[in-house]
């Protein structure tokens, strides 16, 4: 059987913007007893707080963020450089 071009699948068009979609493309969640790196390829351009318990943010720039400063379900664009998690607390780092 011949595939005929514009009939089918073989007849789509291929999508003319390939870019990306929004500022952050790709998310790494963060669980309890965890300690993120957030270098080379998987540097945070930003994060949300699900779970705030024991959660400590280190800013890509310098400077820390304390579970006490922070809010759930908060997109917050400031630059990570580490997550640290105790015992509880989720975070998901936002990557461009």
């Amino acid at each position: 059987m011949a595939i005929e071009q514009g009939k089918g699948i073989a007849g789509r068009n291929t999508r003319a913007y390939k870019g990306t979609f929004g500022d952050y493309n790709r998310v790494t969640k963060v669980p309890s007893s965890t300690t993120f790196e957030a270098t080379g390829s998987n540097a945070g351009a930003g994060f949300i707080v699900e779970v705030i318990t024991n959660v400590v943010i280190h800013a890509a720039g310098g400077g820390i963020l304390p579970a006490s400063t922070l809010l759930v379900d908060t997109v917050y664009p400031i630059g990570v450089k580490k997550v640290v998690i105790g015992s509880s607390g989720i975070v998901h780092v936002l990557h461009r």
